[in-house]
């Protein structure tokens, strides 16, 4: 027998197995494309994750670089530049300052926009003088300049860890972990008088100063 002599399909049978592939689907008033077909989730199948939830899944680091003489000043600075701001932004929570030779430091584990809140407040506090933020989430890093509160210009993060003390650089390249640098100064439990006797101490000598020596 020829392809051309055998029978078809009954042409019942073709509608039934139509209608139970097609069953639950949703045609409206349009046409039915290869795509609705494909792209129908089979019943009961978890939604696909976005990808900017799966990022957040990875652990990041944030270095706020400044000028400030010793951590427990910058922890003030910080709690009064919340103050300062009037977009609702807050300290990031797990935020800790600690010293380093060039200036203290704002670090955390933070994701991308917690890193610019925290580099946001802390620049509100100092006004003239700027401030670097250093981010890392995988293989991404990035430095951003700060000043007055607003965020600056992007730069690249080899020209400026140069004029940083080294921790940064280690923190940044995972040689040195957060829990590694000690407890470190909260601002979120400074109180404002806290604060302001803080950054007054930290600028009569900054006693306590350290850090592990600057990048040469």
């Amino acid at each position: 027998m020829s392809t051309a002599d055998r029978p078809g399909p009954d042409p019942e049978d073709v509608d039934a197995e139509f209608a139970r592939l097609t069953q639950g689907l949703d045609l409206g008033d349009g046409e039915l494309t290869v795509e609705d077909l494909l792209g129908a989730a089979p019943e009961g199948a978890a939604p696909a994750a976005e990808p900017a939830a799966e990022e957040e899944q990875i652990p990041a680091v944030a270095v706020v670089a400044t000028t400030v003489a010793d951590a427990r000043a910058l922890a003030g600075v910080i709690r009064l530049g919340r103050e300062a701001r009037t977009d609702g932004i807050d300290i990031p929570a797990g935020t800790r300052t600690h010293d380093a030779s060039t200036g203290a430091v704002a670090v955390g584990p933070l994701q991308e926009t917690a890193a610019h809140d925290l580099a946001a407040i802390t620049s509100s506090a100092l006004q003239r003088n700027g401030i670097v933020l250093f981010w890392r989430r995988g293989d991404r890093m990035t430095a951003t300049r700060y000043r007055n509160g607003e965020r600056g210009e992007d730069v690249s993060p080899a020209i400026v860890l140069g004029a940083v003390d080294d921790l940064v650089e280690q923190l940044l390249l995972g040689a040195l972990e957060l829990s590694d640098l000690g407890e470190g100064a909260d601002p979120v439990a400074m109180s404002r008088a806290e604060a302001l006797e803080a950054i007054s101490g930290g600028e009569q000598g900054g006693e306590g100063r350290r850090g592990r020596g600057r990048r040469r």
